[in-house]
This record gives structure tokens, C-alpha cells and sequence, in this order.
């Protein structure tokens, strides 16, 4: 999102400076998705500028429900997994909702770690040691869940929250489509000899293709 904004005030600006050129719509168009199309008194792009709006406020409402529901699983996780607060990455948070517990109990994640040890050195007692001690958690990251349906809701929170973020990323892609078809829009109504525009497919790919000279 932080790129995409950049990217559109860097061509804001540039369309500011060629205010005077030919191509001043269509860098408009393109940096803020509406706006030369409102000045050149086309009604579609008040349209062009509400989607743009209502997709940068579900972006900022989508990353905003998927932090709370994270910060709510990681409190819950404290209450019903006897959780120590700390920074704990990604990953151990994924194997917090995969396993019962973190020791070497049947449902364990330690348990799993030896299991794996033994599969890849069946003869080799110390190559095995060195293995767990390496992947085990330690008595600082120890969990174990009250129950199985405490570990449910944990991981209903989590897988709730990552849908929340592809959601978010599903807005950026179509905030990006926004901008290109409003760049594509002033280019359409420009009926200068000096546009050219295309698609195609090439490796198996579609692609996009203009040029215009300023």
C-alpha cells in the first residue's frame, strides 16, 4: 500500500509539473483515479473517485480487523494455553494452534520434533539429540491448552484474521486495476494520433500495451 501511494504521489506531482503537456490527463488519470475526468466534465469519474475512496477505507478497515483479531487470539492463547507473554514470531504461533502443547506428550510439539529426529536418524542417537535440541521449544515457550475447543477458537480467531489480510491485498489489486482503467479511460477519450494502445497475450501471459508521445 506504502509503494502504491508513493507511486501515486510521485505521478501526482509529475502531472502538476506538465500541467501545460498533452499528456496531463492521463498522468491525472492514472495518479488519482477520476480526477482529470471530473475537470474534463466526465460525470463517470466521481464514480472512479468514490471506488477509490470506499477500497483505501476497507484497506485501512480490513489491516485494522486482522491486528485486533491477532492481538485477541495471542490474549486468549495467555488465558486457555497458559502462554507466557512474549515476542513470539509467525511460525511458533501457527504450531501454538497445531499442537496440544509444547512438550513431549502425544499431542506435543516437542513430541513431533523427536518423532521427526528418529525418522531422519534412526541409527544415530547423537545426530538425533542434537536435532531436538536444536527444533524443540524450550520451558519459556511451554503452552498446553485446556481444551480442545479452547484450541478451536484460537485457531478460528487466527485463520479469521489471515482472511481479513487477503481481503486487504484483494483491495490493493483492485485499487491498482482503479487506477489503470482510469488511465486507460483518458486515453480512450484522447483521440490524439499520438496514442497508441493494445493488448496481447505473450508467453501465456495477457499484457497490457500503450505509448504516448508527449
Amino acid at each position: 500500500m506504502k509503494k502504491l501511494i508513493t507511486l501515486g504521489l510521485i505521478l501526482l506531482a509529475f502531472g502538476n509539473i506538465a500541467a501545460q503537456s498533452s499528456g496531463k490527463d492521463f498522468l491525472l488519470s492514472l495518479a488519482v483515479p477520476g480526477f482529470s475526468q471530473i475537470s474534463n466534465g466526465r460525470n463517470h469519474g466521481y464514480a472512479m473517485m468514490a471506488a477509490e475512496a470506499t477500497l483505501i477505507g476497507s484497506m485501512l478497515y480490513l489491516s485494522s480487523e486482522s491486528e485486533l483479531l491477532r492481538d485477541e487470539s495471542y490474549t486468549y492463547a495467555l488465558k486457555f494455553a497458559q502462554l507466557q507473554p512474549g515476542d513470539y514470531d509467525a511460525e511458533f504461533l501457527q504450531n501454538l494452534g497445531k499442537f496440544n502443547s509444547s512438550g513431549f506428550d502425544a499431542d506435543g510439539y516437542n513430541a513431533s520434533v523427536r518423532r521427526e529426529a528418529l525418522s531422519l536418524y534412526p541409527y544415530d542417537p547423537d545426530q538425533q539429540q542434537s536435532y531436538i535440541d536444536e527444533y524443540s521449544y524450550s520451558d519459556d515457550q511451554y503452552w498446553r491448552w485446556q481444551s480442545q475447543g479452547n484450541r478451536s477458537r484460537y485457531n478460528k480467531m487466527r485463520n479469521d484474521a489471515n482472511d481479513l489480510e487477503s481481503y486487504g491485498k484483494l483491495a490493493v489489486g483492485i485499487m491498482i486495476m482503479n487506477h489503470i482503467a482510469s488511465g486507460i479511460d483518458a486515453l480512450r477519450y484522447n483521440h490524439s494520433s499520438r496514442t497508441q494502445f493494445s493488448m496481447g497475450i505473450k508467453d501465456g501471459h495477457p499484457q497490457l500495451r500503450f505509448r504516448y508521445r508527449f
